[in-house]
């Protein structure tokens, strides 16, 4: 049986699944932390054979308010290199990693508008561990259920369809676009 250590250094048994169910919970919670969406990982079981993303952006994008307002704003999104390039005036503003959906989930190809913006969405289709809708922070709707949001992303294709950006990139493209601006979804 394995063998927990108290605050007192004492050990103690705890039954393997006992410490499964543990292992789950807590990657449960880092899901609803951080957006991820589908069922948890035990410890120790990996949910991608690449190397890990950072979650962390550095540096951070650009400050939303020191930049001067832009007629055109458009967002690319190519999948073949899971990544995303952001776009003001035709001029690269932003660019960063993404996980796009999977084989069985794809992420539609194609030229959209942006729909519709909402900063506390939750998902209608997908729920996380504990049965409650998969948060979907700084949403930006492009075509019917398939949206743009904060997510952890693994550089990998991993989604239900959707297109996941860390959480400063989410939270400064939610900020600059605006409803009716172009989206673009290529290989």
């Amino acid at each position: 049986m394995p063998q927990l250590s108290g605050d007192g250094g004492a050990s103690q048994s705890v039954p393997a699944s006992a410490l499964d169910k543990r292992n789950l919970r807590a990657s449960a919670q880092a899901s609803i932390a951080d957006g991820r969406e589908g069922e948890p990982q035990p410890a120790g079981v990996a949910a991608s054979t690449s190397a890990p993303v950072s979650q962390v952006v550095n540096p951070l994008p650009p400050d939303p308010a020191s930049l001067a307002s832009a007629e055109k704003r458009q967002l690319d999104i190519r999948l073949a290199e899971q990544r995303f390039n952001y776009f003001e005036d035709d001029q690269l503003v932003w660019t960063g990693p993404i996980s796009s959906g999977t084989p069985a989930h794809p992420t539609p190809r194609g030229k959209y508008l942006v729909q519709s913006k909402d900063i506390n969405k939750r998902s209608g289709s997908y729920t996380n561990y504990f049965d409650r809708p998969t948060p979907m922070p700084y949403s930006l709707q492009f075509t019917g259920p398939y949206f743009v949001h904060e997510g952890y992303v693994t550089g990998q294709p991993e989604s239900h369809g959707c297109v996941r950006l860390r959480h400063e990139d989410a939270k400064f493209v939610y900020s600059r676009m605006r409803v009716g601006d172009r989206i673009v979804v290529a290989d």
